[in-house]
């Protein structure tokens, strides 16, 4: 789900925030995974996560997400009771990580970057990390490539590993069980 972004002019009010170093409005993008997991919580209870893109340096310094983090994880759980407002008295805990705290954890993502990479015309799409690796495939046979820094991208989804997955088991001439059926062969609901 997506939280914040109401209007299409707020995207580029976004972009004008992280090219000024300034905390952008928020915009939200989340999953409930124990709707699909219910093994995650006790039973009754969930799991919930939401992140946003923001800039590495607020108002020219990374060090300034330390007295930030806090105040900002309100900022983004009140926007988010705002579309849920039983979630105020659900919560039993919560944890915010800025773009600093993510870089002090996984040095790979530099500056808190969730994509792991530019997403610039020459590494975009099929052509990510680089021209002729989108198909998780390397010239080694056998090695495959995935991660956030490979197709589709990073944002911490797990579809670089859900593609290669199934790249990995056609090559073995295995059939996945967990593909869900062709479209055209779902029941109509």
């Amino acid at each position: 789900m997506i939280l914040g972004l109401d209007h299409a002019d707020t995207f580029g009010e976004i972009v004008r925030h992280h090219e000024a170093g300034t905390i952008p409005p928020t915009v939200m993008w989340g999953a409930c995974p124990t709707l699909f997991d219910p093994t995650q919580a006790p039973p009754g209870q969930h799991t919930a996560f939401m992140w946003e893109k923001l800039p590495y340096r607020v108002n020219g310094d990374a060090a300034n997400w330390d007295n930030l983090r806090q105040e900002h994880a309100r900022a983004m759980l009140q926007l988010w009771q705002g579309y849920a407002p039983n979630l105020a008295d659900a919560v039993i805990d919560s944890f915010a990580r800025t773009p600093r705290d993510t870089e002090r954890e996984l040095p790979n993502m530099r500056e808190g970057d969730l994509l792991v990479g530019a997403f610039a015309n020459d590494q975009v799409g099929y052509h990510r990390p680089f021209a002729g690796a989108g198909n998780y495939r390397t010239h080694l046979p056998g090695l495959y490539l995935c991660g956030a820094s490979s197709h589709p991208g990073g944002n911490i989804t797990g579809l670089p590993a859900y593609n290669a997955a199934q790249v990995i088991v056609s090559d073995l001439g295995l059939s996945p069980d967990w593909l869900p059926a062709p479209i055209a062969a779902q029941p109509v609901v």
